[in-house]
């Protein structure tokens, strides 16, 4: 059956009958690894770390040691817990259609089909194929979730479940810091972001409020961040704070072409707004057009009325260039540094 990994989550926590095989697959790691941890910490609960049977398989699987280790009753806890992790009979790549391909997935499918009651399966795939023979036969046999990418638009109600896990929350402003952090970013780093929320919780200590200070003094060091204060810097005509931050990203050794394409997302998201709003839309159809969290396209409006129309055209047409010339060993940063300042020195205004 497919399910949510919040469901499956939800059913763990209140030791719900979890199906003998779970499948989690996707290219977010978040969900693979908390479920996993779940997983594993449910079969074995009040078991010693030693006494664990966890046995682990990745990429060229032996079917037949698959199958005598899904089959060996554990000898110290009375349960195991077997972890697939990749195999390569599940890869999309050329060889997925091939006869030895397809034989190959049923006989995983038989395995997977007849797990015992002491034994526990996770099974962890990048990319799975809804239409072939095994996806169909593990239907109905497995739990199989799907672990899709966080867009910054959906990240509020995860940040609220982050926070709930300590027993805590944010004080006003401080998730909305973090979904700014993220705008720049085409899928949110959830494993990444998990990470900081810990490293908050121990820096918040007893206090369950958390606040946007909290936010700024834990989220600082991100790479995220990082590109955050410069386009805001950019977005709000701050020159002075755009070349020290680019100074800054220069000292780090960050390559041209990337903080080009971190400031070209920037001036295309504020063109693509400020054609959109003088076109007549409010905020909540540019946030359901383009993608954006209705916070962020609040305040991206604001910023828009520092540039016109043109000023951001002539930057973007610039910033073309700009990367043909980074290819060819032109000026890098410096040719970078001068089209923004002619682009924050413009006036502002429509058209």
């Amino acid at each position: 059956m497919e399910i949510t990994a919040e469901n499956l989550l939800a059913s763990i926590k209140r030791k719900e009958e979890i199906p003998g095989v779970v499948i989690v697959w996707g290219e977010e790691d978040y969900f693979k690894e908390i479920v996993t941890q779940e997983l594993i910490s449910a079969v074995f609960a009040g078991v010693e770390a030693r006494d664990r049977s966890v046995g682990v398989f990745e990429k060229d699987v032996s079917l037949p040691e698959l199958a005598a280790a899904v089959n060996s009753y554990p000898f110290f806890s009375g349960k195991s817990v077997i972890l697939l992790k990749e195999p390569r009979m599940l890869k999309q790549d050329k060889q997925q259609d091939s006869e030895s391909r397809k034989e190959e997935q049923l006989k995983l499918a038989e395995i997977l089909g007849n797990v015992p009651d002491f034994c526990q399966v996770v099974c962890l795939v990048t990319k799975l194929d809804k239409r072939s023979k095994f996806y169909k036969r593990m239907q109905t046999v497995a739990g199989i979730v799907e672990s899709k990418s966080l867009k910054v638009y959906n990240l509020k109600p995860w940040l609220e479940q982050e926070a709930a896990k300590y027993g805590c929350q944010w004080d006003r402003g401080a998730a909305e810091l973090i979904i700014e952090y993220m705008s720049d970013t085409e899928n949110v780093p959830l494993v990444l972001l998990s990470k900081e929320i810990e490293k908050l919780s121990v820096y918040a200590g007893l206090r369950k409020s958390w606040t946007r200070e909290d936010v700024g003094q834990i989220f600082a060091e991100l790479p995220e961040v990082s590109a955050f204060a410069l386009n805001n810097a950019i977005a709000e005509k701050r020159i002075a704070s755009m070349l020290s931050l680019l100074a800054l990203e220069e000292k780090r050794g960050t390559n041209v072409l990337r903080i080009s394409a971190m400031v070209s997302s920037q001036l295309r998201r504020l063109l693509q707004v400020k054609e959109m709003a003088e076109a007549g839309a409010g905020r909540e159809e540019i946030a359901s057009e383009l993608k954006m969290h209705p916070f962020v396209v609040q305040k991206t409006m604001a910023q828009t009325r520092n540039f016109s129309i043109q000023s951001l055209e002539e930057c973007l047409t610039g910033m073309a260039r700009l990367n043909v010339e980074l290819r060819k060993g032109g000026r890098r940063l410096r040719l970078l540094e001068e089209l923004l300042i002619v682009l924050l020195r413009a006036e502002s205004g429509k058209g």
